[in-house]
């Protein structure tokens, strides 16, 4: 008698879907592998962990200048030191009078400037305080609003209003008595005004007005000037500069790069571009600023040795000997 086979249909179908699964995973692999996908190229640089900490070999100062025209020479100076793995960016800003010596050349920041260019600014401090700049970028007035606009208004703290005295120009109606009729006779009177340049309170400030506020001349001194950079340059980084994304980081780059003179080159932030994402992803207000204080002698500022020691301590650097700053 003959038995009735059974049926393995479904022992062929399990083999089938097994064998669709295995050569889809191949497929796959070979596939990302040749077309790699945006999100897997971020991952390749991503450095937003918690294990991972920058070296602490990374650090980068930088001579950032401020001219009014681009070919003018700058009035305002201001060291800027970033150092990633103590997520700490420091700015000392310089008066422009401060007394440098370079190679056989001795002046102001604004006299070696003017004759030697940038690399002797960034060679006299270094000669001066032992602090060695990697970089500058000068920015004039326009590359300067473009940037600030770029990245975000910047909130400014006014203690009280700033307000300045103006002579105008008023026009005043008075009612005369002429040939026997009343007339109306309008007359030009000079009158002293107060006028309210910044308002009081916290203040957001697009770029042509903090270009306008670190340029005005408060007349309260040295010190409040620098005061008022420092102060300003922080607020802006520790506001603007979080939880950026790499294609913000590198468009503010390129900016810099392309509407300022600048040593800093784009193959420097490809170098950097990790740790400025690992600071912007982790960092919390890493800014802060550093006032040097000297004196005056004959129209020159004179840098005190306790502050040079205070800047050094401020960035991190050690001097290997005492003619190192020499």
């Amino acid at each position: 008698m003959n038995s009735k086979r059974k049926s393995n249909w479904y022992i062929y179908l399990i083999t089938l879907i097994a064998s669709f699964v295995i050569l889809g995973f191949f497929v796959s692999k070979i596939w990302d592998s040749l077309f790699p996908t945006e999100n897997d190229s971020e991952n390749a640089y991503s450095v937003n962990n918690t294990d991972y900490r920058p070296s602490a070999d990374i650090k980068l100062t930088a001579l950032v200048m401020l001219s009014e025209m681009k070919a003018g020479t700058p009035d305002y100076y201001m060291l800027a030191n970033y150092r990633p793995r103590d997520e700490a960016i420091v700015f000392i800003p310089l008066p422009e009078n401060l007394y440098v010596t370079y190679d056989r050349y001795s002046g102001s920041l604004y006299e070696m400037y003017s004759n030697l260019g940038a690399e002797a600014v960034m060679g006299g401090i270094k000669e001066l305080t032992g602090i060695e700049c990697d970089t500058y970028v000068k920015f004039d007035r326009l590359s300067f609003i473009d940037f600030v606009d770029l990245t975000g208004e910047v909130y400014v703290n006014i203690p009280v209003d700033i307000t300045e005295t103006r002579t105008e120009t008023k026009l005043k109606v008075e009612v005369m008595e002429i040939d026997g009729e009343l007339q109306e006779v309008t007359r030009q009177e000079k009158e002293e005004v107060e006028v309210v340049i910044f308002p009081g309170g916290t203040q957001y400030f697009d770029g042509e007005t903090l270009y306008n506020y670190i340029t005005y001349d408060f007349g309260k001194g040295r010190d409040y000037q620098l005061a008022i950079a420092g102060s300003a340059v922080m607020n802006m980084v520790n506001r603007n500069f979080r939880d950026l994304s790499s294609t913000e980081l590198q468009g503010y780059t390129e900016k810099i790069i392309s509407s300022t003179d600048t040593s800093f080159m784009f193959s420097d932030y490809v170098e950097l571009q990790p740790v400025l994402q690992y600071t912007t992803d982790n960092s919390i207000n890493p800014c802060e600023y550093y006032i040097p204080y000297g004196e005056e002698n004959g129209g020159y500022f004179v840098l005190a040795e306790n502050s040079a020691q205070t800047m050094r301590d401020r960035f991190k650097v050690e001097l290997k000997d005492e003619d190192d700053k020499k």
